[in-house]
């Protein structure tokens, strides 16, 4: 049987499509020889995942992005399909993470397997988790650089500004600095000479001063040697009459202790201060009965003296209604 050529060429395109379909898809990550697994995977946000993209585990790529759909019917999330390698067994702890592969921002999922109760299987829901890119790391450490950056502009801005008008006031300054080292020059030219002659009096003094015979040095010994004597004089005697002044303290107040002497027996005999209660007291009851019956003690006759039988008679009944005698003393007559 003889083939045409066009059914030749036919054939040749055919086969050339299938190769070009299988080849392209075997660079994509499907492989037609191995069995895969189906499993899926629900984001907020991909970040530019696409289909395709490499799915690795511990830096081993396993499979691939087979398919992404937006789920509008449950707050536009996006169920992203994994092709992955049957022989690859996960568990029910299996976290999907969509992380950057690269500075530039490809987007790659890793597996994470962590021990669970059971395997998944094929058709199976992963969890998803998020790890924030390289520029979104870069972004959150540059923006508080960036505003403290700005503080300081203005800052610096506020701080330049005040300077500026303060530029005047500056000037103003440096102005009368100048002038008044001009005047301070013109001052000390004026006056070198009576600088020159002071100087040269204190050169004058100090060589004064500085003479081993007549200068600071002997007077100062000589001051020294007799403020020394001067002092160990005076010291010993002032020693010698403190201690006497203590001895004779010392002494004082033993007897005062002892009971001897004057204030001795004052401080230990308590004799003078009984006496002189009992004659404070005796001498209140005198003034209070001389204010109730003052003719007991003073006696006045308006019309001259009487008889001598009736002032004796009278002086009988005195005695005989006069008081007691207070203390030891005789009574008043």
């Amino acid at each position: 049987m003889k083939i045409s050529r066009e059914a030749k060429v036919g054939i040749l395109a055919l086969i050339s499509g299938i190769i070009l379909y299988l080849g392209f898809n075997f660079l994509k990550g499907s492989d037609f020889f191995s069995p895969n697994n189906n499993y899926y995977v629900v984001y907020n946000n991909i970040g530019g995942l696409t289909e395709s993209n490499t799915v690795t585990l511990n830096g081993l790529s396993v499979g691939r992005v087979k398919d992404i759909q937006l789920l509008q019917q449950n707050g536009n999330k996006l169920l992203v399909t994994l092709d992955i390698q049957k022989d690859i067994i996960l568990t029910d702890s299996t976290a999907a993470v969509l992380s950057s592969s690269s500075v530039l921002g490809g987007k790659v999922i890793t597996l994470k397997v962590g021990p669970g109760a059971k395997l998944l299987e094929d058709g199976d829901t992963l969890m998803p988790s998020v790890e924030q890119s390289i520029s979104e790391l870069v972004g959150q450490k540059v923006t508080p650089i960036a505003e403290n950056v700005d503080t300081a502009l203005v800052n610096l801005n506020i701080l330049i500004k005040k300077f500026q008008s303060m530029s005047g006031t500056i000037d103003a300054t440096l102005v009368n600095l100048k002038t008044t080292s001009s005047t301070l020059n013109a001052t000390l030219e004026q006056n070198q000479r009576a600088i020159r002659g002071v100087v040269s009096n204190l050169n004058t003094l100090s060589a004064s001063l500085n003479d081993p015979t007549t200068g600071v040095k002997p007077l100062m010994g000589k001051f020294n040697t007799f403020a020394d004597s001067l002092g160990q004089l005076q010291l010993a005697e002032t020693v010698d009459k403190t201690n006497k002044s203590l001895a004779n303290l010392n002494q004082i107040l033993t007897k005062v202790n002892e009971g001897q002497g004057s204030l001795g027996k004052l401080t230990k005999n308590d004799s003078l201060y009984n006496n002189l209660n009992q004659f404070a007291a005796d001498l209140d009851a005198l003034v209070v009965d001389l204010k109730a019956n003052p003719k007991r003690y003073v006696s006045i006759s308006v019309f001259g003296r009487k008889d001598k039988k009736e002032e004796k008679k009278n002086t009988d009944k005195k005695a005989a209604n006069r008081p007691q005698a207070i203390g030891n003393k005789e009574p008043v007559q």
